[in-house]
């Protein structure tokens, strides 16, 4: 008898759902104020010209987003998104209601978007799932690359209808990038340092990692391209002492990744690293570390400031 009883309940919610519009897309024809949009997976997804019920499976696209939109047009938010250090769209991220640490099937389709835009991690099954609720489910690849992260601020404000505010951030990024190359035209390669950026995410930050081909427009050399050390490589004492790093960088938010400045300012085997004799570990916000939104070209000018304090005087030339 239950099981009866939750079936049926199950059948109710379906058929809800089916009469208020959310019924299995039908791709092979197009409806009014709708568009076509290419998804990552290869899929020709119809979404709204205009979409007012927005949820990203992603905190990094959250970001992306509170840069694009009002937040009113989103129905969630990741928690990462709503901590300061961890996103610089914290203030109007915590304006959005329900805060979100997991994106289960159910809770999502609970929330009635009108449009999901995932990351291209996201499992199958959800995103099937999704799409036979007749829910417009786009894929978004990660960007690996600064042009790739300008690439995703351009397309998600195309798929959000928002073309214009992704042209303003390409052109904002580019100048930014400018400013970068104008500082770096005073750093010989002699006098670059390296960098090691160490994350509760062992190696993160590798060869071909985003911070790495963010490390090209800083004038900074990032310590574990050295060694051909490719992303997810565990950075064990002795790497770490064969990189030799002159800055080490520990991301900071809300309390996590702590401990690991001590990790290296209280083991003897680091004590003659340039970094620990001249206090270069040095604790910054998550949001710059991580960056993958409209803010990268702020970030990386952050850090090259960090790194190379002289030219902070020239910032406003």
């Amino acid at each position: 008898m239950n099981k009866n009883i939750v079936y049926l309940i199950c059948l109710m919610i379906l058929l809800f759902l089916g009469i208020t519009g959310c019924g299995p897309q039908d791709e092979t024809r197009t409806f009014p104020n709708t568009r076509y949009v290419e998804s990552y997976d290869g899929v020709r997804v119809v979404v709204p010209d205009h979409p007012k019920r927005i949820l990203a499976l992603s905190s990094a696209y959250d970001t992306i987003l509170l840069g694009l939109i009002e937040p009113d047009r989103l129905v969630g938010i990741n928690k990462l998104s709503t901590y300061p250090e961890y996103s610089m769209e914290a203030e109007r991220a915590k304006l959005v209601k329900p805060v979100m640490s997991s994106y289960p099937l159910e809770k999502i389709i609970a929330l009635n978007p009108d449009l999901v835009i995932a990351p291209d991690y996201t499992t199958v099954d959800v995103i099937e799932g999704l799409r036979h609720m007749g829910i417009p489910t786009v894929v978004v690849a990660g960007g690996s690359t600064v042009e790739g992260v300008i690439k995703n601020i351009t397309d998600i404000a195309n798929i959000v209808g928002e073309p214009e505010k992704g042209q303003f951030y390409d052109t904002k990024i580019r100048r930014e990038m400018d400013e970068l190359k104008r500082l770096g035209a005073s750093i010989s390669p002699e006098q670059r340092k390296s960098v090691l950026f160490v994350s509760s995410m062992d190696g993160y930050t590798g060869t071909g990692s985003l911070f790495d081909d963010m490390c090209r427009y800083m004038s900074i050399n990032n310590a574990p391209s050295a060694f051909g050390l490719p992303p997810r490589t565990p950075f064990g004492e002795e790497r770490v002492l064969a990189m030799n790093p002159d800055f080490i960088f520990i991301p900071s938010y809300k309390g996590m990744d702590k401990g690991l400045s001590d990790r290296y300012l209280e083991n003897p085997a680091f004590e003659n690293l340039p970094a620990i004799k001249e206090h270069r570990v040095k604790p910054l916000p998550a949001a710059y570390l991580y960056t993958m939104n409209q803010h990268i070209g702020e970030a990386m000018l952050a850090i090259m400031h960090t790194v190379y304090p002289q030219l902070e005087r020239n910032s406003h030339d």
